[in-house]
């Protein structure tokens, strides 16, 4: 067997595997999610809905409840919308909530891959092994590290978060698509501002994410082509007129008055926001084992991108140092170096207007998802960037031993770091799956939410968790001690009760 033969082998082995494990993690979350039981302030996005009939008034509904929202408790004008439109506790009930909520995992999965698939593309990316394999590592780290169950296994935290994350990652992609087109560029430009607008009318963790992104690929092009492009331009004022509308909300300051507990200044938010990429930094190298992620994907630049010189050499082609590289080259270059600056700092504008908009120095589940996924790409890119500058400053004999110097070092990573294949979430969620464990809390969470109908107007008393972390990399029904919270009094106008309690006692 020749070498070229043992690498197309290696090769097919390789996108075969990778195929296997995208199935394998993004089907785990996908099955997951038909599971997804009501909680929490799902029965608060409902409260003004419930008894509405038909779907003119459930509109009219959930445009009073996004007025509510705005000016009383944060500028989330799209998602608190959609939050009171789609609720199935409003109508629809268990069907409807398997729908929004198996949707909501593919729209996440789908808007992240298919942005990294297109940025691929501009770089020129050509081998499907190299894609596939990128797309694979993309997504172990949102699905391999955290159940992420704010986003994934909660009605209101899909609302908020996870489709106006979607969105805004869809709109950055149909973005670099109209920019790689010389015809009909309207209708993605279009799509993408509109997208984009919907985006960032959400939690202020996605509308900086959104408008900083945008920017990103509005300067990227800029100094790429030397112009500005009037549509780069208009898509975002889009995001950023939204983005006014949802900082401008009176709810805002008065949520600040009520979550901060002392003067938060500008200098704290700062401080707090750095301590914060800090703290994400070491829980995916040091908790976690994002070091081999990054490893393997400098490995992958450092193959892709050596390799595509040495065709072009072959081929008589212009090498791409900038001692000979035309002039267009060197300002692609000098693009990508300043978009992959701005996408490092992309973590930065995730953090800080959620500590200063709302006066907290920590971050939930669901907006610590946000920020994990522009590393996954800010660092991601970085990797692959390191990788083709290693390719492009070793001379061609030097450059076997480096490799195979940097796979002895990835094997070494994999096998000794403590996070090993037995931490990796969505196995230990599958086994869960396998045990029916799921399975068991949705059949009971649903009986007993059906047996409500024959208690209207009664007072109701359960024996059910107090915290929805009951079950391990989920959320499941729970309720408090006291029947007089509005909490309880949600759910008991859901059902019709007089009124509902827990008689199990905190733990």
């Amino acid at each position: 067997m020749n070498l070229e033969k043992a690498k197309k082998i290696a090769s097919r082995a390789l996108l075969i595997l990778s195929v296997l494990a995208l199935i394998v993690m993004i089907g785990t979350v996908l099955v997951t999610s038909l599971y997804t039981v009501p909680i929490s302030d799902d029965y608060w996005y409902a409260r003004t809905g419930i008894g509405a009939k038909g779907l003119w008034h459930r509109f009219i509904v959930a445009v009073q409840f996004s007025y509510e929202i705005y000016v009383h408790h944060q500028g989330t004008y799209f998602t608190s919308f959609i939050g009171s439109l789609f609720n199935p506790l409003i109508h629809g009930g268990f069907p409807k909530l398997r729908v929004v909520m198996f949707i909501n995992a593919v729209m996440a999965f789908a808007s992240i891959l298919s942005f990294v698939y297109v940025a691929l593309g501009k770089l020129k990316v050509k081998s499907a092994t190299a894609r596939v394999f990128i797309l694979a590592a993309a997504t172990f780290v949102i699905t391999g590290f955290d159940a992420f169950q704010e986003i994934f296994y909660w009605f209101v935290g899909a609302c908020v978060y996870g489709f106006p994350m979607s969105l805004g990652m869809f709109a950055v992609t149909l973005l670099l698509l109209a920019n790689g087109r010389e015809n009909s560029t309207k209708p993605f430009c279009v799509l993408s501002a509109i997208l984009g607008f919907c985006a960032v009318g959400a939690s202020l963790a996605i509308t900086g994410t959104v408008c900083w992104l945008v920017l990103s690929i509005v300067v990227f092009y800029a100094v790429k082509d030397k112009k500005l492009d009037k549509k780069n331009i208009w898509v975002f004022l889009a995001c950023f007129g939204g983005a006014l509308i949802n900082a401008a909300a009176p709810g805002n300051f008065i949520r600040l008055d009520l979550e901060s507990g002392e003067s938060f200044t500008l200098v704290d938010g700062i401080i707090n926001t750095w301590g914060y990429f800090i703290y994400a930094l070491k829980w995916l190298f040091l908790n976690k084992n994002y070091g081999c992620v990054f490893l393997a994907l400098i490995i992958t630049g450092f193959v892709i991108f050596g390799r595509s010189r040495t065709t072009a050499a072959a081929k008589d082609e212009q090498p791409h140092d900038d001692a000979q590289a035309p002039e267009e080259s060197k300002r692609f270059t000098r693009a990508y170096a300043i978009l992959s600056a701005m996408l490092l700092f992309t973590p930065f504008v995730t953090v800080f207007p959620v500590l200063m908009g709302y006066g907290v120095g920590w971050m939930p589940n669901r907006c610590f998802y946000i920020l994990i996924v522009v590393m996954d790409i800010a660092l991601g890119n970085l990797a692959l960037a390191v990788g083709a500058l290693l390719s492009d400053l070793l001379k061609e004999k030097a450059q076997k031993p480096v490799l195979i110097a940097l796979a002895a070092v990835l094997l070494a990573l994999f096998v000794t770091t403590p996070y090993n294949i037995r931490e990796y979430i969505f196995l230990k969620m599958d086994k869960q799956l396998y045990l029916g464990e799921f399975q068991e809390n949705y059949d009971k969470t649903k009986a007993m939410i059906d047996s409500f109908a024959d208690m209207e107007g009664e007072d109701v008393e359960l024996d059910v968790p107090t915290h929805p972390e009951e079950i391990r990399n989920f959320y499941c029904f729970y309720l408090t001690e006291d029947p007089t919270s509005n909490f309880n009094k949600d759910i008991a106008k859901a059902y019709g009760l007089k009124s509902i309690v827990n008689t199990r006692k905190e733990d």
